[in-house]
């Protein structure tokens, strides 16, 4: 079976994110909390200037309520709302008693909602409009200076500041949340590419290899057409070969289509995996096909990984490809070797006989390159070239 397997999903962060205060709040709440605190503006703190019966002044009166009222809207257009404030706490703050006890709290919270929605240049910009202002109307009233200057800070930079920094620790969390789904989405892309990469590595080991056999054994046949019994062990052996590969092809594509492979296969979907027991397997199926190879084993045998035991199965395999298909020899051997701390296995075969020269190159595949991957991917090696006296040799090493 190919060597696949489901791409587990990252697991979350066992860290939960703290939501701020205001971002936790349903709509319903959000106007119930700034009705009340639009209530709270229209109380007056302090007394009258003078003694006496309050004037009564209806544009003034319209004003404090309309403040109140533009108050609900500061959430949805802060900068609007927070001009149309300050505009209106300096005219009630030059006013006469009672309508000079209106305090700015208001138009605090509107510059909060400004620094909290809009960019720090905005903020500044705002804050310093707002310093300037409450500097003027306190020199107006006639405040000393320390006071003045103490209270115009307050009203300033405090709403800014405070809500500067949840804007900070908001872009912030944005940020790493965009930071964390890059690293989940890299993951998946990462192992996706994984999974492709060894999806056809299976197909191109398993494809090549049955249709190698098929087509020489398939060439053979055409020349016993007056020798019925070997005619008939030959395309015995192909409709084996072919069988073989289906069933292969069959359990790579039950594995693509499944989002739980075992969940749909059949007994007989679910052959082992072949390992290092299945090379003897693999030699007599080419030897059907006329390739002579000797198996030899050097070293004490030991059980390897599945994933090792697989990735050595496939090397044979498209080695033994490769001769048949490039190869003008009938014979050749594989070597598998058991050091103390590797494993190694050497496919060899001698050059043309008589001189005859090699088969021209085809075009480029996929094989060696395939083979490469497989080393590299439990820390081995792999080298290919020419032997000395013409023929090609497979070496490949795994540590083990």
């Amino acid at each position: 079976m190919a060597d696949t397997a489901a791409i587990p999903t990252p697991p979350p962060s066992g860290r939960r994110r703290r939501v701020p205060f205001a971002g936790g709040l349903r709509p319903w709440q959000r106007v119930a909390m700034d009705g009340l605190v639009a209530l709270l503006f229209l109380v007056p703190f302090g007394s009258s200037r003078s003694p006496g019966p309050l004037p009564e002044n209806v544009g003034l009166s319209l004003l404090a309520v309309a403040l109140s009222v533009a108050f609900f809207a500061r959430r949805r257009y802060p900068l609007t709302v927070f001009l149309l404030l300050t505009a209106g706490t300096v005219t009630l703050a030059l006013s006469p008693a009672p309508y000079n006890s209106y305090q700015p709290f208001a138009m605090m919270f509107a510059l909060y909602s400004v620094a909290d929605t809009r960019p720090a240049r905005v903020t500044a910009l705002a804050s310093g409009g707002v310093l300037a202002v409450a500097l003027a109307v306190l020199v107006q009233l006639h405040t000393p200076p320390s006071t003045a200057l103490l209270s115009a800070c307050a009203v300033a930079f405090a709403p800014a500041l405070a809500g500067y920094a949840v804007r900070q620790q908001r872009l912030h969390h944005e940020a790493m949340a965009a930071e964390e789904a890059g690293k989940i989405e890299a993951e998946v892309t990462s192992r996706l590419a994984e999974e492709r990469l060894r999806i056809a590595r299976e197909l191109h080991d398993v494809v090549a290899h049955a249709l190698s056999l098929i087509t020489v054994q398939a060439g053979v046949a055409v020349f016993r057409e007056h020798q019925a019994p070997q005619m008939r062990a030959t395309l015995a052996a192909i409709e084996e070969t072919g069988r073989t590969a289906m069933v292969d092809m069959r359990q790579l594509l039950g594995v693509l289509r499944s989002a739980s492979p075992l969940a749909s296969e059949t007994p007989s979907d679910l052959a082992p995996v072949p390992d290092l027991l299945d090379i003897g397997t693999l030699i007599s199926q080419t030897a059907q096909a006329g390739l002579r190879i000797s198996l030899r084993e050097e070293g004490e045998p030991r059980p390897l990984p599945t994933a090792v035991g697989l990735a050595v199965y496939r090397i044979v395999q498209e080695s033994l490809t490769n001769i048949l298909r490039h190869a003008q020899t009938t014979s050749g051997s594989v070597l598998l070797r058991f050091e103390p701390h590797e494993v190694t296995v050497t496919i060899a075969n001698p050059p043309p006989p008589d001189g005859l020269p090699s088969r021209p190159p085809g075009p480029p595949g996929h094989g060696l390159r395939g083979m490469a991957e497989r080393a590299a991917l439990f820390g081995g090696t792999l080298e290919a070239g020419r032997s000395d006296d013409g023929g090609y040799v497979v070496h490949a090493g795994f540590p083990a």
